[in-house]
């Protein structure tokens, strides 16, 4: 029996992980950097992009936390674990991913969709949490109906992107929500610095109020 292992513990304080789109060093730089300040301080990135999880921890350190999104063979394992991917938010059911992931010991997140997909994937013992994708699709009564059907799974919302779907997971009890092009926009291709600051705002709201209800309550 594969013993599970946790997500990251920064991963489930801040509640949100910024998939980061293919870019270069230079130009995710600034972008990350503005992502921190707005407290967006875990990322992921896919294999095939020109910037690796470890150039940019040489660049940002302790202050990002780095992990891993579209994993779906075991070539992409081997690169996760080459750049000590703090996480991995994997598609597909390649036995052979999942199994470099767990002897690596780098938590993994599969995708369902599904209450019966949803409770399948979170047996397996090497599953950390479930990415449940794309968590819009049955709109935002979904998050609390997925969670009394499958009410010990943990899972993370991935395709949640209005601030009333991430408020709807988040409340319903998942442990965070995935980011992407609508959060990042035109940020990396444009340097539109100021933009990723004003849509980044709203969002950090939402996290931190949903946190604070779930605390509280």
């Amino acid at each position: 029996m594969i013993a599970r292992i946790e997500l990251p513990a920064k991963l489930v304080e801040t509640a949100a992980v910024v998939m980061l789109p293919h870019c270069t060093l230079d130009e995710a730089i600034a972008p990350v950097e503005v992502l921190i300040q707005e407290g967006f301080s875990v990322v992921s990135l896919a294999p095939g992009s020109r910037v690796t999880p470890s150039a940019l921890r040489r660049v940002f350190g302790r202050r990002l936390l780095i992990g891993a999104h579209d994993l779906r063979a075991a070539e992409h394992a081997s690169w996760a674990i080459a750049e000590d991917a703090a996480f991995a938010l994997t598609l597909g059911d390649d036995e052979q991913l999942r199994r470099a992931l767990a002897e690596a010991a780098i938590p993994q997140c599969p995708n369902a969709l599904t209450p019966t997909e949803v409770a399948g994937v979170w047996r397996k013992g090497e599953t950390s949490a479930v990415q449940v994708v794309p968590a819009g699709v049955f709109g935002p009564g979904y998050p609390a109906q997925l969670r009394a059907l499958v009410p010990g799974a943990a899972l993370v919302a991935r395709g949640a992107d209005s601030l009333h779907e991430i408020e709807a997971w988040l409340s319903a009890g998942a442990s965070a929500v995935c980011l992407g092009d609508r959060l990042i926009a035109d940020a990396f291709r444009r340097g539109n610095l100021s933009g990723l600051r004003s849509r980044s705002r709203p969002i950090v709201e939402t996290l931190n109020a949903t946190r604070s209800s779930s605390t509280s309550s």
